[in-house]
């Protein structure tokens, strides 16, 4: 196993961690472990191209360990009544039918608009993970604006996406 992929499986399982601290009440430690696991997100990608061990599998790993950490975390704020489900249910959606047209297209090339999908996803998680770690800081109503917008930013990606791969 390459240290790449090593890290891509790590950002998966930090989901855990994630969802048992939102579970417990920490959303401050909540945050800080899916801030690690997502800035995590920024290593492993440029480390298999500089080390030259960009493979299929870690090819299929990375975003598919980003969004097992974004609907993992997204389901349980939505559990905990954090979120509201309907954008929640369309980032799942969305990540099912991606999955499977990787699966089906494995060629198929990360691009800009999924990137910007998932960024916007994770600071829209971040927030709101923020947003129950300090309710007086009054971020709730932009970290519901943001996942909206993240909601509405996965959908025109997922229909980009199939449209690539038709």
């Amino acid at each position: 196993m390459t240290l790449p992929n090593a890290i891509s499986m790590t950002r998966a399982g930090l989901v855990a961690p994630v969802v048992w601290f939102i579970a417990l009440g920490h959303p401050a430690l909540a945050l800080a472990v899916f801030s690690l696991a997502s800035l995590s997100d920024l290593v492993d990608g440029p480390l298999a191209r500089r080390r030259h061990e960009v493979t299929a599998l870690g090819t299929f790993l990375d975003p598919l360990a980003d969004k097992i950490l974004i609907v993992g975390t997204l389901a349980a704020l939505a559990v905990q009544g954090a979120a509201p489900a309907w954008p929640v249910a369309i980032v799942v959606a969305r990540e099912l039918v991606a999955v499977e047209v990787r699966v089906r297209s494995p060629g198929l090339a990360a691009s800009a608009d999924g990137k910007a999908k998932t960024v916007l996803q994770v600071i829209a998680a971040a927030a709101l993970l923020a947003s129950l770690a300090w309710p007086s800081a009054g971020l709730a109503t932009a970290a519901g604006a943001l996942l909206v917008a993240a909601a509405l930013l996965t959908v025109l990606s997922g229909v980009m996406l199939v449209r690539r791969a038709a």
